[in-house]
């Protein structure tokens, strides 16, 4: 599996992966196979691209993958609307909706990974154990004035589950105060004051929850997803476009149930996210949709809660089918 590193910079250039100027090639590879450049946060969540990819499904496509991680969709996404990269798979953020309501020419065409009904969630809100055993906080109606985490901060994908289960409580986002903080610094701030509590992945929330330092105050409901594939504009329009979705979808179908925690699969996702196969089975992984189907209405409910809390600066919200093309897994086909 190739995977370079790219390091979004003003005038950045991706040497040798620039896709070809014609919409139904991005450039040839070995034995005939054509080159998709793909733009990826390196995390388990992504894991039908990375079992398509060493299962030889986009091979079967005709496809060959070159990989490069990056910090997050807020640096793909121009990379992928200029052509540099074909694909972008990351979590959706404020700045996404901006980028298109400016004209950048990008489609949401899936989804990736999606929570469920597990007591063991992949991700949760948690709150300070300290402030949950002495009545401060028991409920998310508590929240009201309090310092919540959030990697990523008040415009990213964390802030937006954090608003569901706000609005459960006739609450909003306007209603707490984000703070930005990576992922490892979240349970090391709950537990020395510095926010009351946050929403963050397994196994931070877990190891907090296991410490003593905090405990799970809320989950996300089944079905909700915060992250997906993006194509540029050149690549929806590109012979590849449905074949290298096919070859998720195919890979999707081994990631059902169960047969997500495989031996080849958990090797598999081990080795593409540079982790132990033993760390990997200790946190829950997300469920993903048989067919990777882009959810508009989840990702108009995003752009209407940044809206409100003023994290993208325009105030009509767009059509949805502005930023999503549902075309490829509605064709979706799997061998």
């Amino acid at each position: 599996m190739a995977v370079v590193a790219v390091v979004a910079a003003a005038g950045l250039a991706l040497s040798g992966c620039a896709s070809s100027n014609d919409s139904g090639n991005t450039g040839s590879g070995a034995k005939g196979l054509q080159t998709v450049n793909v733009g990826i946060v390196q995390l388990s969540i992504f894991a039908p691209i990375y079992i398509a990819e060493a299962k030889g499904y986009f091979k079967d496509e005709g496809i060959k993958l070159n990989l490069q991680n990056v910090k997050s969709g807020q640096d793909a996404i121009p990379l992928a609307s200029s052509g540099k990269l074909d694909v972008v798979a990351a979590g959706f953020a404020a700045g996404m909706f901006s980028a298109v309501q400016t004209g950048l020419d990008i489609k949401v065409v899936g989804s990736m990974g999606v929570s469920d009904d597990s007591d063991e969630p992949a991700s949760a809100l948690i709150v300070s154990k300290k402030e949950h055993d002495n009545g401060t906080i028991t409920s998310v109606k508590d929240l009201k004035g309090k310092r919540i985490g959030a990697l990523g901060g008040g415009g990213a994908t964390s802030a937006f589950y954090v608003s569901m289960a706000l609005k459960e409580a006739g609450l909003s986002n306007k209603d707490v105060t984000f703070v930005q903080l990576s992922s490892p610094d979240i349970p090391t701030a709950i537990k020395n004051g510095s926010i009351d509590g946050a929403f963050v992945s397994a196994p931070f929330w877990s190891n907090a929850v296991n410490d003593g330092t905090a405990v799970k105050l809320w989950q996300t409901p089944a079905g909700t997803s915060g992250t997906g594939v993006i194509y540029g504009g050149k690549f929806v329009k590109s012979k590849l476009a449905q074949p290298f979705f096919n070859a998720m979808v195919r890979a999707s179908a081994d990631l059902q149930g169960d047969k997500k925690y495989s031996d080849e699969n958990m090797k598999i996702i081990a080795k593409a996210t540079d982790q132990t196969v033993e760390s990997l089975k200790a946190v829950p992984l997300y469920s993903w949709l048989p067919n990777l189907a882009p959810l508009p209405d989840q990702l108009a409910d995003m752009e209407k809660v940044w809206i409100d809390a003023k994290a993208i600066q325009y105030t009509t919200p767009l059509k949805p089918s502005t930023y999503v093309d549902t075309t490829f897994a509605d064709n979706a086909k799997t061998k």
